[in-house]
C-alpha cells in the first residue's frame, strides 16, 4: 500500500517535466532534461498587440529561466522576453513591443517549430549586459495558460 500512494504522490509532479533546456548562456551551458514547464496560448495580447503565446519556465539547482516568445497575428516579427538566472549572474533579453511599450533589453529572435503537441525554441539573442544566448529548448507538449489581465 504504501507503494501504490507513493506513486500517485509523484504523479502530478513528473506531470509538468514537460522541456528539455540547452543553452549556451556567456560562455556557460545551461542544461536541464526532462525539466520544465511549456504553456501556450494561440489569443493573447501584450500592450495591445494581439498574439500567440508560448511560455517555458524553469528553476533546479540554482539555475532558472523564463521565456515568453509572442508571436503577433498581424504578421509582425516575433517578440522575446528571456531571463536567465545561474548562480548570482542574472541575464536579461527583452525585445516586447507594443502600443505603449517601445523601450528594449538586449537583442536577438526565437523563433518556434512547431511538432504534434510540441516544438522546438531556438534562441539566438545578446542579453543586455552583452553576453551572448543561444540554443535550444525542446517543449515535448504545451499546456495551456491561465489568461490574466483585461
Amino acid at each position: 500500500m504504501r507503494y501504490l500512494l507513493l506513486t500517485l504522490a509523484l504523479a502530478p509532479a513528473m506531470a509538468f517535466a514537460q522541456a528539455d533546456i540547452s543553452l549556451n548562456v556567456g560562455g556557460k551551458n545551461y542544461q536541464a532534461s526532462n525539466q520544465g514547464q511549456c504553456k501556450a496560448a494561440p489569443q493573447a495580447a501584450i500592450y495591445g498587440v494581439r498574439a500567440a503565446l508560448y511560455s517555458v519556465s524553469h528553476s533546479a539547482g540554482g539555475q532558472s529561466l523564463n521565456l515568453s516568445l509572442w508571436q503577433p497575428k498581424d504578421g509582425a516579427p516575433g517578440m522575446l522576453s528571456l531571463h536567465v538566472s545561474t548562480g548570482s549572474k542574472r541575464y536579461v533579453v527583452d525585445m516586447v513591443q507594443g502600443k505603449t511599450k517601445r523601450e528594449t533589453k538586449g537583442s536577438g529572435k526565437a523563433t518556434l517549430e512547431k511538432s504534434d503537441a510540441g516544438g522546438v525554441i531556438a534562441i539566438d539573442a545578446v542579453a543586455e549586459s552583452g553576453e551572448k544566448i543561444s540554443g535550444r529548448i525542446r517543449c515535448r507538449s504545451f499546456g495551456a495558460i491561465q489568461a490574466e489581465g483585461g
